[in-house]
């Protein structure tokens, strides 16, 4: 999947240029600098990034809350797509909710994104639910997805 030239590690502040970037390439509705700046300070919250060569390639992050876990964001560059990445960084989310002894993991997503639900099931989550309206961008709503990890 991923080559010696790609590694995850922990996002820091330094990060922060590349993950907005990144944010803004990705997603309708992106979180401020100021949104991630908090998260890296919060004790529940722990924000990875794929690094290729110095350059950020994508990031995810994930709160762990007691027993569940909630994936709050994940995403790939443009640049770096369909090279495994997004499923690197889901896995090292999973390792991170098992370590903090989650016992489920829960995250939501948009309909029309076809490509992460692909992912998201090769993965083993499953439909759960669905939050009405949740986008606010465009109404849509978003399909709760959860896996176990007992």
């Amino acid at each position: 999947m991923l080559n010696q030239e790609f590694f995850v590690r922990k996002m820091t502040e330094q990060d922060l240029d590349e993950v907005m970037r990144i944010e803004h390439e990705a997603f309708s509705l992106p979180w401020s600098r100021d949104s991630y700046l908090g998260e890296l300070k919060n004790s529940f919250a722990d924000y990875l990034v794929c690094d290729f060569a110095g350059e950020i390639a994508g990031y995810a992050g994930i709160w762990v809350v007691f027993e569940e876990a909630h994936i709050t964001n994940v995403a790939v560059s443009k640049k770096y797509r369909s090279r495994g990445i997004g499923l690197a960084l889901m896995q090292e989310t999973e390792k991170i909710a098992r370590a903090k002894q989650a016992i489920r993991i829960l995250l939501e997503v948009r309909p029309s994104n076809q490509v992460a639900i692909s992912m998201y099931e090769s993965l083993d989550y499953y439909q759960t639910g669905v939050r009405k309206a949740y986008y606010t961008d465009n109404g849509e709503d978003a399909i709760i997805m959860t896996k176990l990890l007992f």
